[in-house]
């Protein structure tokens, strides 16, 4: 049912077979994904308003991250962590990779991915998409490009929090320096989950996430192991401390995607005829 100012109703069915104004349509849910074309005659006011929408949408990202089915499969994960790096798991898969898999090309391969995960580049490349992207978001590659951006961005600032604290709190090992990877509360190291392989798998599964294409969501899922993976050729961390930071970054990007989705399903739209000035709602299925 939609209400005019006139008082008049009119049904779900005329509502929306009425043409709304061009760029009229408001997105409600947490907060609007989408922003307006620059205005660059006031750069200033739509940095503001960037500003204001990503941080709307960060909140809403914390709010699908902390919810009870969320931080089940993130204690999940830990779960099978732990039952990997406290027993002979991950010693022994490290010992049959490094003296029955790992060779040099294994190692030339684990120079390209190993790049990606590196967050002195991953998070600067990631903003500056964000930031270029909507500037531009008048442009329909470039606003996908943006998008792209601030969702890996969104992403990092969810995700980060509780990596630093299981960091902190699990303290596992280095293989590379013969250090177990059995995990010894607050003993003083960072290593029980990988920050590289968040940091590399999180511009993956956002890709994942935004595309339909079913080979191409494969491809993607694919390609943001691999990043972890390397870590694991080169004997950086042990196979739970990467598949942790992996299954982090899987998190928080659902957790992302799931704030786009929501903005996605609901909209209000003007609608002024002759007869009636109103508003009309539209679910989206």
């Amino acid at each position: 049912m939609t209400l005019g100012r006139s008082g008049t109703d009119i049904s779900a069915e005329d509502a929306l077979t009425i043409p709304p104004p061009d760029d009229a349509a408001v997105e409600l849910g947490p907060a609007a994904d989408h922003m307006p074309p620059c205005d660059r005659s006031q750069p200033l006011s739509h940095l503001r308003a960037m500003m204001r929408s990503g941080a709307r949408n960060v909140w809403n990202d914390y709010r699908n991250f902390y919810t009870v089915p969320s931080l089940g499969k993130l204690l999940l994960g830990v779960g099978l962590g732990a039952v990997a790096a406290n027993t002979a798991i991950d010693a022994e898969f490290r010992d049959w990779y490094q003296d029955d898999v790992r060779g040099v090309g294994t190692n030339h391969l684990a120079d390209f991915w190993r790049p990606i995960g590196d967050g002195w580049y991953a998070i600067p490349v990631m903003a500056g998409t964000a930031l270029i992207g909507r500037w531009f978001g008048d442009c329909p590659s470039t606003g996908v490009l943006g998008e792209f951006g601030a969702r890996a961005s969104r992403a990092y600032l969810v995700g980060a929090p509780p990596l630093l604290l299981m960091q902190k709190m699990l303290s596992g090992g280095r293989p590379i320096y013969d250090q177990s990877s059995e995990w010894e509360f607050f003993g003083g190291t960072a290593f029980a989950v990988s920050g590289h392989s968040f940091m590399g798998a999180v511009p993956f599964l956002t890709g994942a996430n935004m595309t339909e294409n079913p080979w191409a969501k494969a491809a993607l899922f694919a390609c943001s192991v691999m990043p972890a993976w390397s870590r694991v050729n080169d004997d950086r961390h042990y196979l739970s401390q990467a598949a942790l930071g992996w299954w982090l970054a899987y998190l928080a990007t659902s957790a992302v995607d799931e704030t786009s989705q929501a903005q996605r399903q609901f909209a209000v739209t003007p609608i002024i005829t002759p007869e009636i000035t109103g508003v009309g709602f539209i679910y989206q299925r």
